[in-house]
């Protein structure tokens, strides 16, 4: 059984190799011998070729020269067709312009006709070592130009094909292969026109009517230009060329003017119906089970490689059936001989190179033409599902665009932009990069490129239109005051300027609030300084009123008189406070820094309380380092903040509770901390205890400014240190602070 299998393998491939053979031998040998036969004279067609219109040019060239030689080359080209060969000066040019024709850019028509005349020269140029031409004067005859050598030896060649052209063919032992003769009467209007070769045909008519036309008419019309193109006038130009200059011309890289590219298309028709026949075969032998082919690895390549290999085969085989140099060129053949290889194994090596490149591409046509079949047995959505890369990565595709295009909506407008922009920059190039490889059809490709990148950046401008107006009903929101407003949608590349709008929100808040506050501020102000000054002055004058009875004890009179001075006494300490904590407050206050010793004046403060601090029930633990702390502090002003708190702990801490006074003294800052137990319930914001007139007791029935502690923050900070209230249930604690 597996000797019968491999027996159908191998069968197999001879037959495949026959199907892709055969092809590539019959376009071996057709080919070279259908090129032969097409480059012999008697097949050459005159009427599709370029040759006429480029004789008749010669005449031009011929008489321009002619012109040019007897005004010692002073005149152009324009001069010559259209000045009737005069030379002009530039008032009678103007003149003349400006009579017939004052809109004409005239200087536009003398550099195209010096342009047309030039690509003439330069075409007439090519031929002149293959073509042999006389020109003649239309009256009498005689040779006025030739490149034949003497004319006392030849005969004219008007001369010489003057029977010939009345039967308008060659004679079969002529020794040209074609002729031609233009003849232009004394108004430069064509006189009659012969085209001579070994068939007769319609060439003379052709060269007639190509000789009547006019050469500059195209840009003529465009300049709106009325002046008449000036042709040869009284002259006769005979042109010919010899059987035995036809071959190398045929042969040079000028013979495109004899091509007509017909067996071209011949030979791409032929080759198209080999290409069949393979395909047939890669359709067909699949079916016969025997066989067991068509299911292959080879043919479960994936479509995007099967499309740009046959694209790439289509292409070169295109090239080379209808490029007339590719179907003439024997590269291998040419560089074997210069070397010194003899003729036979150059061009068995030369045909060998051939037949492999046949073979190449008909096995191309096999292999896709094979791929392509699963597409029967498959079914198309199978097909596209298992075959078709672009549908498999499509997923991915659609979600990098997508990601591309969110990335562009959120560009971060803080970071640097040249990021975005090489990006920008980067998928446009590697885009128009694919458009470039698709030679002509490029130019469709770029047409549907440049539509949908329109309408991709109109809707990314309105995207962004959108945003922004998102970004400016926020802004208007925000002016109208509406602080607490936001903002739900997506701002796209604006998306940074929502965090800086929560900033101006949240700084417009605070700074109501502080506003809110100072108000308040002001008004508890007012309503604390007239409370605090009216009570001692209330009792003042209720004092001095008493005073002024007349049977007033001399007990009472003193005990009054002890009264007013204590209530005069509060009272200007008060005012003294608030003086103080003005100056603070406006920074106006002078401070006189010197290096302290804060340990010693901690303790002189508690030695000069001492007496208060006894007065209470109050147990003071004092922890200070033995050592001298020294501080760049004023004395006197660092002096009042110690008093304002002790002070103040000696006021409110519960009696029969500890005070607690630590300094700690670390390397970059000395901290005081002293912690007492509140006599009343802490009940206030710590934060708002230092402020100006506010204090722990609300009702303030007990003695004091409330200034004390924001004397004290006050002094504190202006000698760079910090000051902190903390609470904790009852338990006081004020937190002094100073860098070293």
């Amino acid at each position: 059984m597996d000797t019968k299998l491999k027996n159908y393998h191998k069968l197999t491939a001879v037959i495949v190799a026959l199907v892709i053979l055969l092809p590539s031998l019959a376009m071996m040998i057709i080919r070279p011998h259908y090129i032969r036969q097409q480059n012999k004279q008697e097949n050459l067609s005159f009427t599709e070729s370029g040759l006429l219109n480029q004789l008749v040019e010669n005449c031009y060239v011929l008489y321009g020269e002619e012109l040019q030689s007897k005004n010692n080359n002073t005149l152009s080209a324009y001069d010559v067709f259209f000045s009737t060969g005069e030379t002009k000066t530039a008032e009678s040019t103007s003149s003349e312009t400006t009579d017939s024709q004052d809109y004409t850019d005239i200087d536009s028509v003398v550099y195209d006709m010096e342009e047309k005349y030039n690509d003439w020269q330069s075409d007439f140029s090519h031929l002149r070592t293959y073509l042999e031409y006389d020109v003649l004067d239309g009256e009498s005859k005689d040779i006025i130009d030739t490149n034949r050598g003497s004319t006392e030896e030849k005969n004219s060649l008007y001369t010489a094909l003057s029977n010939m052209r009345t039967r308008g063919v060659l004679d079969e032992d002529s020794e040209y292969a074609f002729a031609a003769i233009v003849e232009y009467n004394e108004n430069g209007t064509v006189k009659s026109t012969s085209f001579l070769s070994q068939q007769k045909g319609a060439e003379s008519q052709m060269l007639n009517e190509i000789a009547k036309q006019n050469p500059t008419e195209e840009f003529s019309d465009y300049y709106n230009f009325r002046r008449t193109f000036q042709k040869p006038q009284s002259r006769i130009y005979c042109f010919a060329m010899t059987n035995a200059v036809l071959p190398d011309f045929l042969e040079s890289d000028y013979s495109y003017y004899l091509e007509t590219g017909s067996y071209n298309g011949d030979l791409l028709v032929l080759c198209l119906a080999l290409a069949g026949f393979v395909a047939l075969g890669a359709l067909l032998l699949p079916f016969v089970q025997p066989l067991q082919t068509g299911e292959e690895k080879i043919f479960h390549t994936p479509f995007e490689i099967i499309f740009v290999t046959g694209i790439c085969a289509i292409s070169i085989a295109e090239s080379i059936l209808t490029d007339p140099s590719a179907l003439n060129t024997q590269a291998i053949y040419n560089v074997l001989t210069s070397i010194g290889t003899p003729e036979l194994p150059a061009t068995i090596l030369q045909y060998t190179w051939g037949l492999f490149g046949w073979i190449a591409l008909f096995a191309v046509v096999y292999w896709t033409v094979g791929c392509l079949r699963t597409m029967l047995t498959m079914g198309l959505k199978r097909y596209i599902k298992k075959r078709v890369l672009i549908y498999r990565i499509w997923p991915w595709l659609c979600k990098l665009c997508r990601n591309t295009y969110d990335g562009l909506l959120h560009i971060n407008l803080k970071d640097d932009s040249n990021r975005a922009l090489l990006k920008i920059v980067l998928i446009n190039f590697i885009i128009l990069g694919f458009i470039s490889l698709m030679w002509f059809f490029g130019i469709g490709a770029l047409v549907v490129y440049s539509i949908a990148l329109f309408f991709l950046l109109r809707k990314y401008l309105r995207r962004i239109q959108d945003q922004y107006q998102l970004l400016l009903e926020a802004t208007n929101e925000l002016a109208k005051g509406n602080l607490n407003g936001t903002i739900p949608e997506d701002l796209g590349v604006f998306e940074p300027f929502r965090e800086e709008i929560s900033k101006i929100q949240a700084g417009f808040s605070k700074a109501v609030d502080e506003e809110v506050k100072s108000t308040k501020m002001k008004t508890d102000l007012i309503t604390n300084v007239s409370h605090d000054l009216k009570t001692p002055l209330t009792a003042i004058i209720t004092y001095v009123d008493l005073l002024k009875q007349e049977d007033l004890p001399e007990e009472e009179r003193k005990r009054y008189i002890q009264i007013l001075d204590q209530k005069a006494n509060r009272l200007k300490i008060l005012i003294e406070d608030l003086f103080e904590i003005s100056k603070a407050t406006s920074k106006t206050v002078t401070l006189n820094i010197m290096d302290i010793d804060i340990v010693s004046l901690l303790r002189q403060v508690k030695l000069e309380l001492q007496d208060k601090i006894d007065a209470t029930d109050l147990v003071f633990r004092w922890q200070l380092p033995e050592e001298k702390v020294i501080l760049p502090l004023d004395s006197q002003r660092t002096y009042r903040v110690f008093e304002n708190l002790l002070v103040n702990i000696t006021k409110y801490a519960m009696p029969g509770t500890r005070v607690y006074v630590n300094m700690e003294n670390t390397e970059n800052h000395v901290k005081i901390i002293m912690k007492n137990i509140s006599a009343t319930e802490l009940n206030f914001n710590p934060s708002e205890i230092t402020e100006r007139f506010v204090r722990g007791d609300s009702s303030r029935n007990t003695e004091g400014s409330g200034l004390g502690l924001a004397i004290a923050k006050s002094f504190t900070e202006l000698q760079g240190g910090r000051l902190e209230v903390l609470t904790d249930a009852d338990l006081f604690t004020v937190e002094i602070t100073f860098l070293k």
